[in-house]
């Protein structure tokens, strides 16, 4: 099962972790994350426009604004299997008609490692 969720990203230097927290909070949001250089808000579809109309307002402009579809469950595969999938993906998104690619796999850190010497 999948979700739908309004995600914003901007950098920090906009907008302070506790000032963009307390925007969205207060335009609905579901979460804040603060990751050092970008800020990230995830917030339900309906609160959308709220938010991108708050952050305008306080001269924010998102790096990256939009609609995600996110897993309510992720998958745990074996290394090998992960990097099979992600293989297939990256041949997939390679395709003209692809513009996004989704997936509910945990990309654990042994994956991203072999991923990385792949």
């Amino acid at each position: 099962m999948i979700l739908i969720t309004s995600y914003f990203s901007f950098p920090s230097e906009q907008l302070g972790f506790d000032a963009a927290f307390e925007l969205a909070i207060e335009a609905g949001a579901d979460d804040v994350v603060d990751g050092g250089d970008e800020i990230e808000i995830i917030a339900p579809v309906e609160v959308f426009k709220t938010i991108s109309d708050a952050l305008h307002a306080r001269g924010v402009s998102p790096d990256e604004s939009g609609l995600r579809l996110i897993p309510k469950q992720e998958l745990d595969l074996s290394v090998d299997a992960t990097l099979s999938l992600m293989k297939l993906i990256e041949a997939i998104e390679e395709l003209d008609d692809v513009a996004d690619v989704f997936h509910n796999v945990r990309l654990t850190e042994e994956a991203l490692a072999a991923l990385e010497e792949a």
